[in-house]
């Protein structure tokens, strides 16, 4: 006897037929209304004949190949199961499969693939949203540069990590506060990485987040004599930026980012993408015209977040119609728009038994982020400490780092167990959670996150 899984779900697409896949394993596909509706029909606590699902007269119509591959296909998404128990051990199965003290993990004793240096807990700009300054353990910290000391011990110690963890690229970021207070030092690093990445015979990625208000031609030379990615942000057009991203004394940071992007254009390395933060103040600037000047940079990524820790006071169903509006436009001037609401979506796109899926490389347990204080934490927006920055060679021992890779068992994350993107969200963003905002906050980003996943489900099939 089969069973139709709890965790099936299923979205209308057109008048004849429905999106149908698993919370957990995903494998999305494109079925009629009638078999949708049959599946719905049956109480998953019982057990199933074929007639059910399919209907004696079709069933006697059809061949038995056809049949046989239908109830295959269903099988194979997990959304027809021999018991429960069957499927509890499958979920369960995806948990210890990639535990840190599992023998059968790909990534070794940990894993940890990439490592984040705040190299300032300063910042020019005081933007009205800024997540690292909401953060406590960041904001009060006495220590607000990095030093030499803990930053080339940090990345000793992570490469030899990523060595033991059979890692194939290294990848270090440069972050903040305001990273490019602290270049100096940042100059200094940059050739400190590169010769261990060559004696280590481990390619290196490196990148910088900045708000380009302190870049300058021979700084933005270094950055490019060494490959370092930027990622930079801007709030939309001037009237949206300066709404929200300030100066200390409460002026509009446009000018200054618009130098930022010229200096690159002019060194030959123009920008091809910035990341955007969407509050009420400024939702208005999430427009057509904003893609067009994108566009006509030759940019190829935009990337709108909805502030992950106030509250959006916007209508969830005028966000969603919104993005899903300039994120169709944007593709038909080549341009990808993304965000943490489309993370969800990607992640459906992944086999979970063959890759640790979460919503970000923190809450998977992937990245180390040193404060200039030397905590470590799993992002750097984030107040949870996993250890310090003498300890990353043994940072998967930690009492702190085993509780957070614990925390993604599925089975026990009980407040999401009836989410339709449950295996694909994990929960959402830390920070939403840690930062405070209560139910209705973290309410409202579920009804984001899975209302997006829905139309960009929709999406995929129009494509």
């Amino acid at each position: 006897m089969l069973f139709v899984s709890r965790y099936f779900n299923s979205i209308p697409y057109d008048d004849d037929t429905s999106i149908i896949w698993h919370s957990i394993f995903g494998r999305p596909m494109l079925v009629s209304n009638s078999l949708a509706e049959a599946l719905n029909k049956v109480d998953p606590s019982s057990s199933i004949g074929i007639y059910d699902v399919f209907g004696q007269e079709m069933y006697l119509k059809r061949k038995d190949s056809d049949l046989s591959r239908s109830l295959d296909d269903l099988t194979e998404a997990h959304i027809l199961h021999y018991s429960d128990d069957f499927e509890k051990i499958d979920i369960e199965k995806l948990f210890y499969e990639h535990n840190p003290q599992h023998i059968n993990n790909p990534h070794g004793h940990s894993k940890v693939k990439s490592l984040s240096l705040i190299m300032s807990e300063e910042c020019q700009f005081r933007c009205k949203y800024c997540i690292h300054f909401a953060n406590s353990k960041h904001y009060y910290n006495p220590q607000k540069f990095m030093l030499k000391e803990v930053a080339k011990t940090s990345i000793d110690q992570y490469f030899e990590t990523i060595v033991r963890n059979r890692v194939k690229e290294a990848y270090i970021n440069f972050g903040g506060g305001e990273p490019l207070i602290n270049w100096e030092l940042i100059k200094e690093l940059l050739p400190y990485i590169r010769k261990l990445s060559k004696d280590l015979d481990i390619p290196v990625k490196m990148g910088i987040n900045t708000n380009l208000g302190l870049l300058t031609p021979d700084i933005a030379q270094v950055l490019i004599d060494y490959d370092v990615e930027i990622a930079a942000s801007l709030d939309g057009s001037k009237e949206s930026n300066d709404l929200v991203r300030l100066t200390k004394d409460l002026k509009g940071t446009y000018d200054q980012i618009m130098r930022g992007f010229k200096i690159m254009r002019d060194l030959g390395r123009p920008l091809d993408g910035f990341a955007m933060t969407v509050t009420e103040d400024n939702f208005f600037g999430v427009n057509e015209s904003l893609i067009d000047w994108a566009a006509s940079l030759g940019m190829k990524e935009v990337r709108i977040d909805i502030d992950v820790v106030g509250m959006v006071n916007v209508p969830v169903d005028d966000i969603v119609t919104r993005l899903i509006s300039i994120r169709r436009y944007a593709k038909s001037k080549g341009i990808s728009v993304i965000g943490f609401w489309s993370r969800p979506a990607e992640n459906m796109g992944l086999v979970p038994e063959n890759e640790d899926i979460g919503f970000c490389g923190g809450e998977r347990g992937n990245s180390l982020c040193v404060a200039p204080s030397g905590q470590v934490f799993p992002c750097g927006y984030s107040n949870y400490e996993i250890g310090k920055y003498d300890e990353i060679t043994d940072i998967y021992k930690s009492p702190a780092y085993l509780d957070l890779i614990k925390r993604r068992n599925l089975l026990r994350n009980v407040e999401c167990q009836d989410c339709p993107i449950l295996g694909f969200c994990r929960g959402g963003c830390m920070i939403t959670r840690e930062a405070g905002g209560g139910k209705e906050k973290i309410s409202r980003m579920c009804e984001l996150y899975t209302k997006m996943t829905y139309e960009i489900l929709r999406e995929s099939v129009e494509d």
